[in-house]
């Protein structure tokens, strides 16, 4: 059975293979807004990616590589490789994307789904510092991202527990 998330961003994705409970594939199906910016340059530190496209084209970076992909067309973007995507297009793409093994990518996901307008930049940090920080921003020292990545999902978890505290003292 498939579950269906509404990014605030536009991105409808569609779970075709969970990475929950230990799976060792996340796969989507995704369907992207024509005029999508995409998530920033970064990287990952142990999976792989793949992105294919359905419907439409897309706009792929991987390292110095700019790949502008067409129906039926995958790039494939190894572990620590900096990356992004993008549809700068006027249609809308149906895309593929599948991460092997499963990461955190999932979570990231549903965390975003659930975030709104803004991005839950605290959730977002504890879900990278459960998996030992295997999610990097391109551009920033990871001797600066990593103590500001675990600063913040601190601060989630103790944001997290004063408002369940407040929920189970109130009447």
């Amino acid at each position: 059975m498939s579950e269906t998330l509404h990014l605030p961003t536009g991105e409808t994705i569609t779970i075709r293979a969970s990475g929950r409970r230990g799976g060792p594939v996340f796969e989507v199906d995704a369907l992207l807004p024509a005029g999508l910016s995409g998530p920033p340059r970064h990287r990952h530190r142990a999976q792989t990616e793949a992105f294919t496209v359905l419907e439409g084209r897309l706009r792929v970076h991987v390292g110095a590589d700019r790949h502008d992909l067409g129906p039926g067309r995958t790039a494939r973007v190894p572990p620590q490789v900096v990356h992004t995507f993008s549809n700068p297009f006027d249609e809308p793409a149906r895309i593929r994307m599948r991460e092997t093994p499963a990461g955190p990518l999932e979570e990231q996901f549903r965390a975003l789904a659930r975030g709104g307008r803004f991005p839950p930049l605290g959730e977002l940090a504890a879900i990278n510092v459960r998996h030992d920080l295997s999610f990097a921003l391109h551009g920033i020292p990871e001797a600066v991202q990593r103590p500001l990545w675990r600063l913040l999902a601190r601060l989630h978890a103790r944001l997290h527990a004063r408002l369940h505290a407040q929920r189970s003292s109130s009447p």
